[in-house]
């Protein structure tokens, strides 16, 4: 595993008025990162970009390695100093939900929530993962690209 660290984001031109601009990362705690790194892999196709120390691994979602580490959008950090907590959801934009959901439960997730379609339009599932995080997946409005947030395309 190779050492990387976060990159700074760009200054908006307003910065001394302290602007929030994105979002760089969030962790998920791991108590032991092998399984979950293998859970989010099978589950997510999320692939391992790279790690911090010894104590977390960065994830991204991509097809290739190479295209996960491309992928400028949030990343995801297990991180095996943190236990899991009453913490709110994690939420993954994802497209064909209910698939989704079946290589969750399939990879030994505890599904809390089944799909559901929301008042606006959006379908909204949610599980806890294999060390009990709270994840909740969103799909937009419809299949068509142009109706969702598609992760992984810039």
């Amino acid at each position: 595993m190779e050492n990387t660290s976060c990159a700074s984001a760009t200054v908006a031109s307003d910065a001394e008025h302290g602007e929030v601009i994105g979002v760089g990362y969030f962790r998920i705690p791991a108590p032991q990162i092998e399984p979950l790194l293998d859970f989010y892999g099978k589950a997510l196709g999320m692939k391992q970009i790279g790690c911090i120390l010894e104590h977390a691994v960065i994830l991204n979602v991509g097809r290739t390695r190479e295209e996960a580490t491309a992928n400028k959008n949030v990343r995801v950090i297990l991180d095996n100093r943190l236990a899991p907590v009453d913490q709110n959801p994690v939420a993954f934009i994802v497209r064909n939900i209910g698939r989704v959901v079946e290589r969750a439960k399939d990879n030994g997730a505890t599904i809390t929530m089944e799909p559901l379609v929301a008042r606006n339009g959006n379908v909204v599932a949610k599980f806890l993962d294999p060390s009990g995080n709270r994840i909740e997946l969103i799909e937009e409005g419809s299949d068509k690209d142009e109706n969702l947030y598609l992760i992984g395309k810039g």
